[in-house]
């Protein structure tokens, strides 16, 4: 019995966004501390096991014991919602600016949980207790130690992170979870004691999924005994199938899509709460020799691939946030490689308008307008979502030459998070390992080390640096910045790879499977043997703007005015209350944006030092650091621990986001602005970069949304990726939120009309949220970066 034989695509789709509603309506989320619960029990009860020994069996304990459930509306078994809490700041109601302080603390999560049911706080502050005595936690607490005060005002930030993530779900697709046990089985045969344990933890790990499908059969049978007709059969259906997947390889794209799920949910629950952001990677390439096996049609694949995407929302705001999903692309030959299954997917995501996952389109020189023209209807939809755009020309090239990928996995590149390219299965990039933050540092070197911010020092004074004067400190602006930066570079490369050790106490076996732990018998977090095919640790760099713009500033005022370099260093310290002659003056500086060749060549100056810089430092296995020019809302947070800068920036005010001007800067139009952001040294942005642009939708006249996906392609895409006069690399990376200030502001004002179902989709960074679900600084931050001037046409 197949499902296309009982329900329509409509039918089916009918069932999803009753599905979502359902998700939405929850408010709680404890499976995370239930099964938090269960892990201590095992850690008694496993504790003279070797650790991958015992995670793996924990794992099973939590597969066997984790409370599931069954709605009517399911059509697949499989949840997330036990492997999150509702944590993440930038869609937390009651977040703010300058209450931020990271994701430092490993205790923090119990804050996340109110009382309910049985659940007493007693219970919750027993079990937090637990986990902050934990050898994990003390080594991450360590780790922040090392640290000091120079993580409070952010002038650089470490994460305990695996990294954002892509496993190769293909491989157990195709054979099924009996198939990777008879490799591991090959594998432990042939190989050291130490691997044949570790192969033992894996094997173990693996068992957790089958327990998984078992429960969810039996509750799919129980569901159709108390159903009658189509809903009786649907449930058969689902008891059958996951009678036969993932425990073996699966024959169909409903298959398919069910033994992805199961597996999906136990990787998630071995790093519970709030795992490090795993991606799907190239989906349609995943799903399309599933729907091809039984030739199904696209208005079937793309209600079925609904409820895929349903899965990734989890409760009251998709707090699973920054799972990415990408689609199209090109070979190695440069052939398009989009398929019926990549039009299945858009036509589900538009359908549902979801906030997760996010939806990232490969593009190339030989992109079909068809797709473009699929594209449109996102792009000019108000609060329809818009896709992150990623250019493989590019993006092969980088990886090459920079991250050494072999010619053979360059098709396997995917988006991890919101922006960093991975290689599916097998490249650990750790890619927000570090964050730096240039202008912080700058700031500093301006004010003999001082934070004008708290008062308190940080660095070296001026006679530390060996100047005297303030005239003569200008002078050498530039060589106390960098010299300084690179003694925090050294000192943020230390902690980091000290957080990386800790997180390495907890193995992950199950997905070790997933990337490349069955042909090395490493788990990928080991920090001594390198166990994926790829590693790096990513380092995310705050503040090119700010900097190129103030160098210029200074420039200017040591030309015109070199008896007020004393004035200038007071009025930054005094955030420019008893100088605004003084910030105006600044202002009326060249600003990076606008095509102007002086500060336009100091930003690419910037951008190839620095990520110089970051590449020549090591991680824990020797690899180097990747220098990643984003900043997911963090240039917000950053910039609030910031002072007063030269480019006439007032103190806690944000920073430039990615490599973009400073909001308000770019004043000449998008032309102008893209001739200053193809002068950036792309080639070494191996880890990843971020640019935005906020599209007035009244340049684009055409009639239909087809023919405005051209124009798009036209007018954005064509001149920023494939420009002619852009020597070396182009930029690869690209999100737009096409909308106003102004409809923004009407949608606050009157959600019902605007945004009648609840959700208002928007970009922020390399993810989609609902506008209405963000809190008040994190709306008023999108408003302002839409920045219109700086993409007039």
């Amino acid at each position: 019995m197949k499902i296309e034989k009982i329900l329509s695509a409509g039918e089916i789709t009918d069932l999803a966004k009753k599905r979502f509603q359902e998700e939405r309506a929850i408010d709680h989320l404890e499976g995370w501390f239930l099964a938090k619960e269960i892990m201590r029990e095992c850690d008694r009860e496993y504790k003279e096991e070797p650790d991958c020994i015992r995670i793996a069996r924990t794992l099973v304990t939590v597969a066997e014991k984790i409370p599931l459930w069954l709605s009517d509306y399911h059509v697949f078994a499989g949840t997330q919602d036990d492997a999150f809490a509702r944590s993440y700041a930038l869609i937390n109601p009651a977040f703010s600016v300058d209450s931020f302080t990271g994701y430092c603390d490993p205790a923090a999560v119990f804050g996340d949980i109110e009382p309910i049911g049985d659940i007493t706080q007693e219970r919750i502050e027993d079990l937090k207790g637990y986990n902050i005595d934990t050898e994990f936690s003390r080594a991450l607490c360590g780790a922040y130690d090392k640290a000091g005060e120079d993580t409070s005002e952010a002038i650089f930030f470490i994460e305990q992170v695996t990294g954002h993530l892509i496993p190769d779900m293909r491989p157990v697709l195709r054979i099924g979870v009996e198939g990777l046990k008879r490799q591991i089985k090959e594998r432990q045969e042939e190989t050291c004691e130490k691997k044949r344990v570790y192969y033992e933890g894996i094997d173990t790990a693996l068992d957790a999924v089958i327990v998984l499908a078992g429960r969810y059969a039996r509750l799919a049978q129980e569901k159709a005994e108390a159903a009658e007709g189509r809903d009786r059969e649907r449930f058969v259906i689902m008891a059958e199938t996951l009678g036969k997947v993932p425990a073996h390889g699966a024959c169909n794209l409903y298959e398919a899509i069910q033994s992805f799920l199961l597996m999906w949910q136990v990787m998630c629950l071995e790093q519970t709460p709030n795992p490090y952001a795993f991606s799907v990677g190239n989906a349609d390439r995943i799903f399309e020799p599933y729907r091809l096996a039984e030739d199904t049609e696209r208005d079937m694949a793309a209600a079925l691939l609904k409820h895929l995407l349903v899965f990734y929302n989890v409760a009251d705001r998709s707090w699973a946030i920054s799972q990415n999903l990408i689609i199209g692309g090109r070979s190695l030959a440069g052939e398009d490689m989009t398929n019926l299954t990549s039009y299945a997917l858009l036509d589900a995501y538009y359908d549902m308008n979801l906030p997760q996952p996010i939806l990232s389109v490969k593009l190339h020189k030989n992109t079909p307008d068809e797709l473009y023209e699929s594209l449109g209807r996102f792009l000019f939809t108000p609060g329809c979502l818009t896709p992150s755009f990623f250019n493989d020309d590019s993006v092969f090239e980088i990886l090459t030459d920079r991250n050494k990928v072999d010619p053979e996995d360059l098709e396997d590149y995917s988006v991890a998070g919101c922006q960093e390219p991975l290689i599916m299965g097998k490249d650990n990039g750790n890619t927000t390992n570090s964050w730096l933050n240039m202008a912080k540092v700058l700031e500093l070197s301006l004010n003999g080390g001082v934070s004008t911010i708290s008062g308190k020092k940080f660095g070296r004074s001026n006679e530390e640096n060996g100047y005297s004067t303030e005239l003569d400190l200008l002078r050498n602006i530039r060589t106390v910045f960098y010299e300084n930066l690179e003694w925090y570079v050294d000192k943020m490369t230390m902690c980091a790879n000290a957080a990386s050790e800790a997180i390495s106490l907890l193995q992950v076996p199950f997905l070790s499977s997933l990337m490349g732990g069955i042909e090395s018998g490493v788990d990928v977090r080991d920090t001594k043997v390198q166990g994926t095919k790829y590693n790096g640790s990513g380092c995310l760099i705050h503040g090119l703007s700010v900097v190129a713009d103030s160098f210029a500033a200074i420039d200017t005022l040591l030309d015109e005015r070199p008896e007020d370099a004393g004035r200038l260093l007071e009025a930054l310290r005094d955030d420019f209350r008893h100088d605004p002659e003084m910030r105006q003056y600044l202002l009326k500086a060249v600003k990076y944006g606008n095509n102007i060749a002086k500060v336009d060549d100091e930003a690419a100056e910037i951008a190839g030092r620095v990520s110089d810089l970051v590449a020549s430092r090591k991680n824990y296995l020797g690899n180097p650091f990747r220098a990643d020019w984003a900043s997911p809302s963090t240039h917000l947070l950053y910039g609030y621990w910031v002072g007063a800068t030269p480019d006439g920036r007032k103190a806690r005010e944000q920073l430039g986001y990615g490599i973009d001007p400073l909001y308000g800067e770019a004043h000449s139009g998008l032309g102008f602005r893209m001739m200053s952001n193809m002068k950036l040294p792309f080639d070494k942005m191996n880890g990843g970069c971020a640019s935005h642009l906020g599209v007035n939708p009244n340049y684009f006249r055409s009639e239909s949304f087809e023919e405005k996906g051209i124009e798009f392609k036209n007018k954005i895409i064509a001149p920023l990726f494939y420009n002619p006069k852009k020597e070396g690399i182009s930029p690869f990376y690209l999100y737009v939120n096409v909308t106003t200030p102004e409809m923004l502001r009407k949608v606050l004002e009157n959600p019902k009309k605007y945004a009648p179902g609840g959700v208002y989709i928007m970009r922020i960074h390399g993810t989609f949220v609902n506008f209405l679900d963000l809190s008040p600084d994190i709306q008023e931050d999108i408003i302002k970066r839409l920045d219109m001037e700086s993409t007039s046409m």
